[in-house]
């Protein structure tokens, strides 16, 4: 694989260019390791070799083959976006990010990969950028080369990407909008998580799009990425989602937490584009929330 830049300054070394154009620290010496190369116009050189304006600069890598460790699963998977550097897929519920202890084998992970061979594609190692837990139906970004993902990783670490979720949730609420700003942290022996002061820095904001007799829509933006962020502090405040058993959400309507990642933007870091895909809610999550429209009870 390789990707090429055209220069506008003059008086820079390849290596200074390159990290102006977004190649991270850690990106720069997983090239190295990979055997990756540098070319000037077409040409092989060093890393401090000289570039001037109107000079092409090629980062070139290896392509990515297929880890025998991890499965290949041709289940289907709903893709919204794809080109050659990144894939959109809309996840249903019920499927797992990554492979674990649990799946090794039909998860997000080992369908992607399925989905790259029977792409013919160069690179079959799927990188992914976000998460949803398994429950979770909504989008997920995934990049299709090493190189995108490190020049997309301090979007997530610096938590610059926007990513919005629908959540049917218990109860009415006094404010329409707010932010909940609680840390969170792991509960002892639990896959749970909780409130807690010597936990992570977590900030929710939240909007009530809807408000029914005993349950509302809710729009939530996640300003961190804590593992059950959205779940821990809808219990938070007195508000769990519908389903959610782990967090004593109401479960007699819905057997799952009514939650959707349905906005996601970011930044290309090869073009310099905001780019924002949506999915619309899944049919159990609008089947709940046209019962609800209805005046029907959550039973």
């Amino acid at each position: 694989m390789k990707f090429s830049w055209q220069a506008k300054k003059t008086s820079v070394s390849i290596k200074q260019f390159l990290f102006a154009e977004g190649v991270s620290h850690n990106l720069w010496l997983k090239q190295k390791k990979l055997g990756g190369q540098l070319q000037l116009n077409g040409n092989p050189v060093s890393p401090d070799h000289a570039v001037v304006a109107g000079d092409i600069v090629t980062l070139a890598l290896p392509d990515e083959v297929s880890d025998p460790d991890v499965a290949t699963s041709f289940e289907p998977i709903h893709v919204i976006m794809a080109d050659e550097n990144w894939l959109v897929v809309n996840k249903d519920a019920g499927i797992n990010t990554v492979p674990g202890p649990s799946d090794r084998e039909t998860t997000l992970v080992n369908r992607v990969k399925g989905w790259l061979v029977t792409q013919h594609a160069d690179n079959l190692v799927p990188h992914l950028i976000t998460r949803l837990d398994r429950d979770t139906s909504g989008l997920v970004l995934v990049a299709r080369n090493g190189i995108v993902q490190g020049m997309v990783a301090p979007q997530v670490d610096q938590h610059l990407m926007t990513k919005k979720y629908l959540a049917l949730v218990a109860g009415r609420f006094a404010d329409l909008k707010g932010v909940v700003d609680k840390p969170i942290g792991r509960v002892e022996n639990s896959v749970a998580r909780q409130v807690m002061a010597q936990g992570q820095h977590a900030v929710t904001q939240y909007q009530v799009l809807e408000q029914f007799d005993q349950a509302a829509l809710v729009e939530l933006t996640l300003l961190t990425g804590r593992t059950h962020q959205i779940r821990v502090h809808m219990q938070s405040i007195g508000h769990p989602l519908i389903g959610d058993a782990l967090y004593n959400g109401p479960t007699t309507a819905f057997e799952r937490q009514a939650l959707h990642a349905f906005s996601l933007e970011f930044t290309d870091p090869l073009s310099g584009l905001r780019r924002t895909f949506n999915a619309p809610l899944p049919t159990d999550m609008q089947q709940l929330l046209n019962k609800l429209r209805a005046g029907k009870q959550m039973n």
